[in-house]
């Protein structure tokens, strides 16, 4: 279902720049196909649960990429996320946390990265009145009745989660229709 929409993001993210991405909650791979068929240097850290792990290793193999790829078995909730990436994909993530489970999540993924590294989290980024995109505002509703505390999120409230977690320059780089928004926040190299 997403494929043609990670071909997209990752062709609209200039990625040519990083060595190494970490793609927490990364499901069956999809968008470590696309970034890493668009940026034939980079290589990859697959982070899911374990029952995820054996369908990502098997679409992996189909698509020729699996000697550029790490699997890594864990629970964002309660593991620590694999170290050493400088790049970080937060994908369809942020709308089933609570502000606070984000904040913990963001704060995992700062302490992951390599310093100077980036996080891009793509979702449903709402306006400052939450009623556009308009299927993100039904979505927010979907998520405050289906998950303990999830939500669609503005930037300023992604963005202050990122700052508190010790993020610098978030910056919102692409609005969207189909949960495609984009957000960027680096750490702040040494």
């Amino acid at each position: 279902i997403g494929r043609d929409l990670s071909i997209e993001i990752a062709r609209s993210f200039d990625a040519s720049h990083f060595r190494c991405l970490l793609d927490i909650g990364g499901a069956s791979g999809t968008y470590i196909v696309a970034f890493l068929n668009q940026n034939p240097d980079l290589t990859a850290v697959l982070f899911d649960l374990e029952p995820v792990i054996s369908i990502a290793e098997k679409r992996l193999r189909t698509e020729g990429l699996i000697n550029r790829v790490q699997l890594v078995a864990g629970d964002f909730y309660r593991d620590e996320l694999p170290a050493g990436c400088d790049f970080a994909l937060l994908s369809a993530i942020t709308h089933q946390n609570s502000p606070l489970q984000n904040l913990d999540l963001f704060r995992k993924i700062f302490r992951a990265l390599t310093p100077g590294g980036t996080l891009l989290i793509r979702d449903h980024i709402m306006d400052e009145t939450r009623t556009h995109p308009p299927v993100g505002a039904l979505f927010g509703i979907n998520m405050l009745v289906g998950t303990s505390g999830g939500d669609t999120y503005t930037f300023a409230e992604l963005k202050e989660g990122l700052d508190e977690a010790g993020f610098v320059n978030a910056r919102f780089i692409r609005q969207g229709e189909r949960m495609d928004g984009l957000i960027e926040a680096q750490k702040a190299g040494i």
